[in-house]
């Protein structure tokens, strides 16, 4: 009988994570355009607002997993892929109900021109219908940014 209600656990357990990921893609696919951003170098006391590098440029984002980014300023769309990543991390509580579920946004686009990529891989901080916040690192610091559903 224990075996059969551990494998039960599991198996609900194991559906409330996916449910949980796909109720993140939903929200994600869509028309994105950015709101502010900033970056922030390692050991710096302020973050600068770079919101104007990024006026007009737009993110999309499809059930398929492909994206788009289009530069405004380039006038030129980067096609690319997305993935959203669910990470669940336990810890010791009294009453062993202990948890905590992080999201992650993993995505890259090309350069078809330049022949390169680029990517953001980052931690979402709020995503719901109308809003996107996630911060990204690079080797030398972390950009914010704001996104607003268009």
């Amino acid at each position: 009988m224990p075996l059969i209600a551990a494998c039960i656990t599991m198996l609900v357990a194991g559906c409330s994570e996916e449910y949980l990921l796909e109720r993140k893609e939903d929200k994600l696919v869509g028309t994105w355009e950015f709101e502010k951003a900033f970056y922030k170098a390692d050991h710096a006391l302020f973050r600068n607002n770079i919101t104007s590098d990024y006026r007009d440029d737009i993110l999309e984002f499809y059930g398929d997993y492909s994206a788009v980014y289009i530069d405004y300023s380039l006038n030129t769309a980067f096609p690319g892929y997305w993935q959203i990543i669910l990470d669940k991390d336990y810890y010791h509580t009294e009453d062993g109900s202990g948890q905590n579920v992080e999201f992650f946004i993993d995505v890259v686009f090309y350069d078809l021109v330049q022949g390169d990529d680029f990517a953001f891989f980052g931690s979402i901080d709020r995503l719901n219908k109308d809003k996107l916040h996630f911060e990204a690192r690079d080797r030398r610091g972390t950009y914010t940014f704001k996104l607003c559903r268009r």
